[in-house]
């Protein structure tokens, strides 16, 4: 059963590049740079390692071992994403990048670095919880990934109107919170009982994330479009356009299972196997979505 917990991460992880994909395709020649990329899985990481952090909240636990393999993913990815980040300001090949090039974009790009601290706090926790006796709540692992989403996420043009880091930022924890939880229950809760526990409380909560979703991309997207044909015309209003079309049949699947899954996972009439699938369909456009997010904020509007 454990191997079929992993086809959501699998699934997840092939269509957030996906999505990634995508908006290059929408966005061309406009579209997002290859530092992208590791950025794109920078950000699937650390939404993933915030829903293990909050496990507890929803009557689950997580394993530490998991978390502490997704932040040494995480620390790559951000390590990665600023070495091609050197090479594109550089104007200069990957290879060719020297490590005082690196530090120095690196040391200032703050973003970049307060993930980098976050992983490596998180890398921390994990020793200190699986080599010694010292206890720390896995809450701490759900604070830092959110800091860590939060720092990435209201850079760039986010930053190009007063409200826009606060709607963004909004945006993308409400976000981190419904992708990442549902991915950690997938990952992490056990038979009927377990889903009985867990799935009704994440449930109930989903709907506010949903609203605060939906709500703060209206208005950040208003923000960022100057007028209805931009969302056709231009690279940016092309990705932001699918990523709503993505939300819009994600929240109409999510209804489907408010009404379905979650009365049979209740009455312990679903299995693992089937919560595990049920939960992989969502997670596969969550992740299309991200992609698409990953790439919309490396578009210029």
């Amino acid at each position: 059963m454990r191997v079929v917990a992993g086809v959501p991460v699998l699934f997840g992880a092939t269509t957030l590049l996906g999505g990634l994909a995508v908006s290059w395709l929408l966005a061309r020649p406009a579209g997002p740079d290859m530092v992208a990329v590791p950025a794109a899985v920078a950000l699937g990481v650390s939404v993933v390692l915030l829903g293990l952090g909050v496990l507890p909240t929803v009557d689950a636990a997580p394993s530490s071992r998991v978390i502490g393999a997704l932040a040494g993913v995480w620390v790559l990815a951000v390590l990665i994403s600023a070495w091609v980040r050197t090479a594109e300001r550089s104007g200069i090949d990957v290879l060719d990048v020297t490590a005082g090039d690196f530090g120095n974009v690196l040391t200032s790009d703050a973003p970049e670095m307060v993930a980098l601290v976050a992983g490596l706090l998180i890398l921390g926790w994990t020793v200190l919880d699986l080599l010694t006796g010292v206890e720390i709540p896995v809450l701490v692992v759900g604070a830092l990934a959110a800091i860590g989403v939060l720092a990435t996420s209201i850079t760039g043009h986010a930053g190009n109107s007063a409200w826009g880091p606060v709607l963004v930022g909004a945006h993308a924890l409400a976000a981190a919170w419904w992708v990442g939880l549902l991915a950690a229950l997938a990952m992490s809760v056990r038979g009927r009982s377990g889903w009985a526990r867990s799935l009704p409380a994440f449930s109930s909560r989903a709907p506010w994330a949903v609203g605060v979703i939906a709500l703060t991309g209206i208005i950040a997207g208003l923000i960022e479009v100057d007028d209805l044909p931009a969302l056709v015309t231009t690279g940016y209003g092309r990705v932001l356009l699918a990523k709503v079309v993505v939300l819009a049949v994600l929240i109409g699947v999510a209804a489907w299972h408010r009404r379905r899954w979650l009365p049979a996972v209740q009455r312990h009439r679903t299995t693992e196997a089937a919560s595990i699938r049920a939960a992989s369909i969502e997670l596969v456009l969550m992740a299309v979505a991200l992609g698409l997010a990953a790439g919309l904020s490396a578009t210029a509007p």
